[in-house]
């Protein structure tokens, strides 16, 4: 097996590339292979802030709807009343905040102004 500090090619190579052509060549197809994750189409920097608080409303209160009506479920099958409501409803609330949390932070993602943009003068800017 070859030392990994070698910076010979092998000796069986007979093009001559050095071992960091061969690196960067794996190097650019490995990058060429890699998905690109796009975020969904409604969360673009388009969207108005009327639409973002009703999705996170509506992320934050299904939650908790969710939650409170799996524990009446389980309370109903289980006759342990109300400890399961009380419990899932706990539950459903922490979720939901984590949903708010999750969609502001892609939303922000979204809508953020890329590094590098000019600052736009106006005309009251001071020279």
């Amino acid at each position: 097996m070859a030392n990994p500090r070698d910076t010979k090619p092998p000796k069986g190579d007979s093009s001559g590339r050095s071992a960091t052509d061969d690196l960067a060549a794996r190097i650019a197809r490995a990058q060429s292979e890699q998905v690109v994750r796009k975020p969904p189409a409604d969360v673009g920097a388009n969207v108005s802030g009327v639409s973002r608080a009703y999705r996170l409303a509506a992320e934050f209160v299904a939650a908790i709807i969710v939650g409170a009506g799996l524990g009446y479920g389980i309370d109903l099958v289980a006759g342990t009343k109300p400890w399961a409501t009380v419990v899932l409803l706990l539950v459903g609330f922490a979720a939901g905040i984590l949903n708010v949390v999750r969609s502001t932070a892609e939303m922000n993602a979204a809508s953020a102004v890329p590094p590098g943009t000019p600052a736009v003068k106006d005309d009251d800017d001071d020279e």
